[in-house]
């Protein structure tokens, strides 16, 4: 009985309270082989990462933002940042706001986005002054950080007056309380950037229910249950830690798995996507051929619309182009993916 009390607790909750000091938030900027290689950078001195010699003018820069009650110990930063270590032809930045990530979900955790975003886009506009190249600038956020890389998209352009906009705004199963219908900020929107694409995976618990970006991709339908994921408990919680994370946040961190696998093996998995109406023609076959493209980093930025897809339940989650013919996806009652820690094709 006090363990289901203690888990009700954290239903929205975090381990302390959380409120927008900038000086908690550090920058990490990766410039070696491993995760380990790396310089964290107070937000107050992050201009010098431009300057920095190890950063290089001549590769893309991404700035990936975690999600609630995350932190740069968690699995998905790992992934992400060997992902992106693996390919080889980016600067991989990850913001660490997890001082402010925590806390209640809707009194500290978003109301914190509101603070910091605005701040975050003062930081990115001075490292374009700084010589960084705005068209080859993607931010990519997860759940909550999905929608504060949308806050910090829409600061750019409503700070440079309209003459600076983000290249493009990648949110991974933006996050879905407070933000449809709208609380008072708006969903991360293809008015963010000049390209906006958005992969859905836990529609309408976690993750946000509506096409909002240039393009949205509904893997599976978009919804849970993810192919390999477990079915749900009766409470519904954020935390990361123990059965929790793996049975009620599994379908929501597939967002972030796909993306992970697409930076570091574009090759072997291309998440071939095809525009339709809806999931249900897309399981009949009424598909636009002619419009298949990439889900993940390789997406195009032309494309425009609903796209869907089927994956697999394990890695390699991309079943390339015969994830365009639908299959009744076979649910395991045993299944229970714990994932691994890196996605490594070299």
């Amino acid at each position: 009985m006090l363990k289901s009390v203690k888990n009700k607790r954290r239903l929205w909750l975090g381990i302390r309270s959380a409120r927008a000091h900038t000086d908690k938030v550090n920058i990490m900027f990766f410039h070696g082989k491993t995760f380990d290689e790396h310089t964290s950078y107070p937000m107050h001195e992050s201009h010098n990462i431009i300057t920095d010699p190890k950063f290089d003018h001549n590769k893309k820069t991404v700035l990936y933002i975690h999600g609630y009650v995350e932190a740069p110990s968690h699995q998905s930063i790992h992934v992400i940042v060997d992902a992106y270590l693996t390919r080889d032809d980016y600067n991989c930045l990850v913001l660490d706001w997890s001082e402010l990530a925590d806390g209640n979900f809707f009194v500290d955790a978003v109301p914190n986005i509101k603070q910091l975003g605005p701040k975050m886009a003062e930081v990115i506009l001075d490292w374009f002054d700084e010589g960084l190249n705005v068209d080859n600038f993607n931010i990519v956020g997860h759940s909550l950080g999905g929608q504060m890389s949308g806050v910090i998209g829409r600061s750019v352009t409503k700070k440079s007056r309209g003459e600076t906009q983000i290249a493009r705004i990648s949110a991974l199963d933006p996050a879905f309380p407070t933000f449809y219908p709208s609380l008072g900020t708006p969903a991360v929107n293809k008015n963010d950037a000049k390209f906006v694409d958005i992969i859905h995976t836990d529609a309408w618990l976690y993750g946000i229910p509506i096409a909002t970006g240039h393009v949205d991709f509904w893997p599976n339908s978009g919804k849970t249950l993810q192919p390999g994921c477990p079915r749900r408990g009766m409470l519904l919680t954020l935390s990361d830690q123990g059965k929790a994370a793996m049975y009620n946040l599994c379908s929501h961190r597939r967002s972030w798995w796909f993306w992970a696998e697409s930076v570091a093996s574009p090759e072997k998995s291309a998440f071939h996507a095809a525009n339709a109406k809806n999931w249900d023609d897309f399981k009949k076959g009424r598909i636009d051929e002619s419009s298949i493209v990439n889900m993940g980093i390789d997406c195009p930025p032309s494309a425009r619309g609903d796209y869907y897809l089927q994956t697999n339940g394990l890695i390699p989650f991309s079943k390339g182009i015969d994830g365009l013919r639908y299959e009744k996806a076979k649910y395991d009652p045993n299944a229970l993916f714990m994932g691994q820690k890196t996605i490594r094709t070299k």
